[in-house]
């Protein structure tokens, strides 16, 4: 018995490891000194929905066969990036981040002033309708404030190794 456990004691290696999302704040890149490369090589998820929406509508009378006809015809383009997608970053540059979501189209991310925080960035922002305006692709697309709160998260991983060797001593005789 007490080899057994002479065994298990030296041979003990202690391994914890968890890993949870956090936010991509200035602070993060700053506390783990994160290059740009660095960053470029981080698995990024985003924390809120985003909403993009585009298209057009069109209102209109004429006559048609005696009749007095009322079109009013909307043709809405919605895309849906749901909270913990993953994207990439495929750019930095200064506090902007150009994160990929799908091949080929992307959106800013800027560190927020107040808490450090990379949220979505707007090009355009209009305070009377609470909306943004953003392209996505080739394509512009609207943007609601509350899709424009949404930011980034990564996971961190926490790994600690612990190496314990003991043993017990019986003594000498003479």
């Amino acid at each position: 018995m007490k080899r057994i456990i002479y065994a298990v004691l030296t041979l003990s290696i202690l391994l914890t490891s968890c890993s949870s999302k956090v936010p991509f704040t200035t602070k993060a890149m700053t506390d783990y000194k994160l290059t740009n490369d660095d960053v470029k090589k981080l698995q990024f998820y985003v924390q809120g929905d985003v909403v993009l929406t585009n298209g057009n509508s069109e209102k209109g009378t004429k006559t048609e066969d005696g009749e007095l006809v009322i079109k009013d015809e909307q043709n809405l383009n919605k895309v849906i990036i749901s909270s913990g997608t993953r994207g990439v970053v495929e750019k930095v540059e200064g506090d902007l981040l150009y994160v990929s979501f799908e091949e080929g189209k992307n959106l800013k991310f800027k560190a927020s002033p107040t808490d450090g925080k990379y949220r979505l960035k707007s090009d355009k922002f209009d305070p009377r309708k609470r909306m943004g305006s953003l392209k996505y692709g080739s394509e512009d697309y609207f943007v609601a404030s509350s899709s424009l709160q949404a930011f980034l998260v990564f996971k961190l991983k926490n790994s600690t190794k612990r190496k314990n060797n003991q043993r017990s001593v019986k003594g000498r005789k003479l």
